[in-house]
């Protein structure tokens, strides 16, 4: 009897095959557990440096937070420091203009003086002061000599809104009180002055 191996030769190039299929499947469970450490260390790596990073942060965070309390405080004391130069500067110019507008007692009787002098036949009785504002009451022997007066009151420049109160005739002499306002004059007033 003869026999046929009809399936022999190629059962030994089939088992070689499998044998090389599956030798490259014992590697694959390999490659899978270094995939996935590499992953895992991949992924550690990168969460501990988001992390120190996180850390940088919240420090920085906290840090600035500190440096902004104390400068609200430092803006608070420069506020309060900010309210009172203003109120320093406005008391300095209300002193300057006070300055400014001062009466010199020695001014005033001197201005005056000076419209006395040039008026005849007047003589002052009283003289008192409110602020800027004159008071006086005096004789005159004559209507003129009291128009003359409040003329040579006006030439002085001093002397503004002149209103006389009272005028009355007694034994052949005027009596009059009158209130005036006394600053000094103005600058443009000065120039036109000095044209002249």
């Amino acid at each position: 009897m003869i026999r046929v191996n009809l399936g022999g030769a190629p059962k030994k190039a089939a088992t070689a095959k499998a044998q090389k299929v599956s030798t490259p499947t014992s590697t694959l469970p390999i490659l899978h557990l270094l995939l996935i450490i590499g992953t895992a260390a991949g992924g550690y790596f990168w969460y501990s440096t988001l992390s120190s990073q996180a850390k940088e942060v919240t420090n920085r965070i906290a840090s600035l937070q500190a440096e902004q309390k104390r400068l609200e405080g430092v803006i608070k004391t420069n506020q309060v420091y900010e309210a009172r130069k203003v109120a320093f500067e406005s008391r300095i110019r209300i002193i300057e203009d006070l300055k400014k507008n001062q009466l010199s007692p020695v001014v005033v009787l001197d201005a005056l003086a000076d419209a006395i002098d040039r008026t005849r036949f007047v003589w002052l009785g009283s003289l008192s002061q409110s602020n800027t504002t004159l008071s006086m009451a005096g004789t005159g022997t004559s209507v003129d000599a009291l128009s003359e007066f409040v003329a040579n009151l006006k030439k002085t420049q001093y002397f503004h809104n002149i209103n006389l109160a009272r005028f009355d005739d007694s034994r052949g002499n005027y009596t009059f009180s009158m209130t005036t306002e006394f600053s000094p004059p103005t600058q443009a007033k000065s120039d036109e002055k000095g044209a002249n």
